[in-house]
């Protein structure tokens, strides 16, 4: 949830400095004395560059996406009024070529990106279809329950994780909803993830036998980690926590659609059975497959 307010609060400084910046350069072509909207001109251009560098840092498809925004619609607002004006003098028609000349660069950049080829085995896609896989902060992942015929518990919260980005990622899984009363489970849980590496976390869930099914089991997976070059380009679909419907909104203004629906999972009740131990076992993280020291140097020539 904090990246994805992140990516919203950045979006709109960068919107709100290239307008600030928009507007000076406007005053300056056509009105006097030009100092003060000098100073809004380059407070507004510092402003965008640093938001935007800060929102790279964090997310660099979601940083051109912006930026592809920002530029792409006031080439398509210019072209529109100088074609219905039929006036194709002065400024707008070099600002829409400039703003066109950048959308066209940044989505081309964005096309190689997309088209280029991967090193690393996609192993996440092997077990879950493609629709089923999210992404957080640099780490592919995906969530389904399964029945226990042996073990301890009944019930298990399985979550395939696999790293994108050439740095070690510390994953972790939040979970909320049901009362004790109906199901017991561990609240939160963090494991570390490799670069490149792919595991799975077993989170053991202890249905209350005989009480009303516990329903609804909300996830709230989050990654934490230093900023990197990905290893895997396939992008998922993003993960999105629960969101105040204020800042969707603001997200609108700056080109960002956050709807922040959050996850969760049904779990169903038991009639009979052993109750949950006093103890609650811990979830347990296994590695599934690592990429050698040559896979990730191929990895690191191909990003």
């Amino acid at each position: 949830m904090r990246a994805t307010r992140g990516h919203v609060l950045l979006g709109l400084l960068v919107l709100v400095g290239l307008t600030a910046a928009g507007i000076a350069g406007v005053t300056l072509r056509y009105r006097a004395p030009p100092a003060p909207a000098l100073a809004w001109l380059v407070g507004g251009l510092l402003l965008a560059t640093w938001s935007a560098r800060a929102f790279w840092k964090r997310d660099a498809d979601g940083a051109a996406r912006l930026l592809l925004f920002c530029f792409g619609m006031p080439a398509v607002v210019l072209g529109i009024w100088m074609v219905a004006s039929s006036d194709f003098s002065g400024l707008p028609p070099w600002l829409a070529l400039g703003c066109a000349a950048v959308t066209t660069f940044i989505g081309v950049r964005m096309w190689k990106d997309w088209r280029r080829a991967e090193v690393l085995p996609n192993v996440l896609l092997e077990w879950a279809p493609a629709e089923d896989i999210l992404e957080v902060d640099g780490v592919h992942f995906a969530v389904r329950l399964a029945v226990t015929e042996e073990g301890s518990a009944p019930l298990e919260l399985h979550l395939m994780a696999q790293g994108c980005v050439d740095a070690e990622r510390a994953l972790t899984l939040k979970l909320s909803g049901p009362p004790e009363s109906r199901l017991r489970y561990p609240r939160e849980t963090t494991v570390h993830l490799e670069a490149g590496e792919v595991g799975l976390l077993i989170v053991p869930l202890f249905p209350v036998p005989g009480a009303p099914a516990p329903g609804k089991l909300s996830l709230q997976p989050s990654a934490r980690g230093p900023s990197a070059p990905r290893l895997r380009h396939w992008r998922a679909r993003r993960y999105e926590g629960p969101l105040h419907p204020a800042m969707r909104v603001l997200g609108l203004f700056a080109g960002i659609l956050a709807w922040g629906g959050g996850m969760h999972v049904e779990v169903a009740g038991v009639s009979e059975g052993k109750p949950p131990p006093p103890q609650l076992p811990e979830a347990r993280w296994k590695v599934l497959w690592r990429p050698g020291a040559e896979e990730i140097q191929q990895a690191r020539a191909a990003a």
